[in-house]
């Protein structure tokens, strides 16, 4: 089965909807119910929101809160389907030409900025270049282009070396950080600085003189906004803004956002804790339901740069101390049919999942991992482990720091807000100066279903993700991945997983099907790659 016949008989994993005891999306209303709603345009939106917003600029990091304000705030020339298709989206579509080497974009008509300005060629190829200097299935992409040329204010061409297939699929992905289109003297910005404007052209404004980290933040619907006429499907398709005006909160105490939702202050939750959950599925004004369209993996990530994780041998070891199963159980609560094992570094969602050279991840066995560190040579090193203070990030960092105590290393363990640890992990120096050892994050099945998209799966050393694994190997088997005619990318991804289980760029933690939660009020909850606002409204 081809890659694009695979992904578009995907469909958000019925077969799995089906078994999960959860809502299915399709029973909770679509854009298309929204229709008639008495006064829902007035209405504003109210949101539990897990991630702090600590950076606007969604392309100069990878957190999960600047990623779901991306979305949000800004527009995709291309982006992917609920399928993960690439569809057209600010572009109205594109031509090929010159066998191959040559795409020209034409733009919509109508598109803005939330200045008023029109969105132009002259926006969109610096946006690119700036995306591309950030994101390594980007890079890949750059490597290929021969140059830009602006033909005029709504079309632009992409020369390319050679034939590049995959060209929509990188400027359409949607893992972190996605191609998004911002003012040319935005996107002109040194792509190693930070933004600190968010000028977008979706179809929400962001305001941002009400924005207060790590506690609110707030958009209003964008009326020069030109929805597209399909119906939305992922990130791509018709986005309309039902409601006014959208609030963030971001309400740390679990319980305290329980007693919100539950009093109707709030309306939505995007990633209520495992345990709260029970008490909102017998509640009838409450829904409870599967809303990203793949399951959400951990993964924990090794600094390769420092001791001891720097040596090959005791990354294998501490891979063998894992237990995937006890783990994902631990954080699904009293829902152990939401864990799963994820013994590959593809999503289970993705055409390219394998177990292949996964064997180390099988083991889980404290006894057999102490002696493998033992003959690894550790020396009693001292192990920083960094962990989010939310949930259910918290509760892994526990686990762990319990299992690398058990193997007989030297460990502490530091909780952290995810903006402070965002900062913490780009120290590339000892503990003793600050640095780290280890730390715990997470992506949807979406961010890992290929060796491009995968922002993790690298071993670029300095110029990687933060862990800086070095294998020119893996390196070597991505740009072949990429520029591979389609039958022979399944064999390539394969041996680029073995070569990676060797070198453990990450260690795989295993998988979860993540819910959220929302009032019966809340109508037009569509599945997507992450948490995304536009197309729901209100009833009252």
């Amino acid at each position: 089965m081809k890659r694009r016949e695979f992904l578009s008989s995907f469909a958000i994993g019925v077969p799995a909807l089906a078994l999960a005891p959860t809502v299915l999306l399709s029973a909770c209303g679509s854009g298309s119910d929204m229709a008639g709603e008495g006064g829902g345009k007035d209405a504003t939106l109210r949101v539990i929101h897990t991630q702090s917003l600590s950076s606007l600029d969604p392309i100069w990091t990878t957190a999960p809160g600047a990623r779901e304000f991306g979305f949000l705030t800004y527009d995709q020339l291309i982006a992917v389907d609920d399928h993960f298709v690439p569809k057209p989206q600010m572009a109205e579509g594109w031509t090929i030409g010159d066998n191959g080497r040559s795409y020209v974009i034409a733009l919509r008509e109508g598109l803005k900025f939330h200045d008023n300005e029109p969105v132009r060629s002259q926006d969109c190829i610096p946006s690119i270049q700036r995306w591309a200097a950030r994101d390594g299935f980007g890079q890949i992409l750059l490597e290929q282009v021969d140059g830009f040329d602006v033909i005029d204010d709504r079309h632009f061409r992409i020369r390319l070396k050679a034939p590049f297939p995959l060209l929509p699929a990188a400027l359409g992905k949607s893992s972190a950080p996605a191609c998004l289109i911002m003012p040319e003297r935005l996107a002109k910005t040194d792509p190693t600085t930070a933004v600190t404007e968010a000028i977008g052209s979706g179809p929400f404004r962001f305001l941002k003189d009400q924005w207060v980290t790590g506690s609110k933040a707030v958009w209003e619907r964008f009326d020069g906004y030109v929805p597209r006429k399909e119906p939305a499907s992922g990130l791509a398709g018709g986005k309309i803004a039902r409601v006014k005006s959208i609030v963030w909160s971001q309400i740390t105490d679990a319980s305290t956002a329980l007693s919100a939702i539950q009093a109707g202050e709030q309306d939505y939750w995007d990633l209520p804790p495992a345990d709260l959950q029970p008490a909102m599925a017998g509640n009838p004004d409450i829904v409870l339901g599967r809303r990203l369209n793949a399951d959400t993996y951990f993964m924990l990530q090794p600094n390769h740069q420092q001791p001891p994780f720097d040596n090959p041998a005791i990354r294998q070891a501490l891979a063998m101390a894992l237990d995937q199963m006890a783990m994902m159980k631990s954080i699904a609560g009293n829902r152990p049919g939401d864990a799963h094992p994820s013994r590959s570094f593809y999503a289970s969602e993705s055409p390219y999942f394998t177990e292949a050279g996964s064997d180390v991840l099988k083991v889980a066995d404290i006894g057999k991992a102490r002696q493998a560190l033992a003959s690894a040579g550790y020396k009693g090193e001292k192990v920083v482990l960094l962990s989010g203070a939310e949930n259910p990030a918290a509760a892994l960092g526990q686990i762990i720091e319990d299992v690398l105590r058990r193997m007989g290393m030297t460990v502490e363990l530091v909780t952290l807000d995810f903006s402070s640890l965002t900062q913490r992990r780009t120290n590339h120096g000892p503990v003793s100066a600050g640095g780290w050892s280890l730390f715990v994050t997470g992506w949807t099945g979406g961010d890992i279903l290929d060796p491009v998209v995968h922002p993790m799966l690298r071993g670029a050393g300095l110029k990687g993700y933060a862990g800086w694994a070095e294998d020119p190997k893996i390196e070597a088997l991505r740009r072949q991945w990429a520029l591979a005619p389609e039958a022979q990318q399944k064999p390539l991804a394969e041996q680029l997983q073995i070569e990676a289980f060797k070198t453990l760029p990450y260690i795989p933690l295993g998988a979860v099907t993540a819910n959220a939660a929302w009032r019966k009020t809340v109508t037009g909850v569509l599945p997507a790659p992450y948490g995304v606002y536009w197309n729901i409204g209100k009833t009252a």
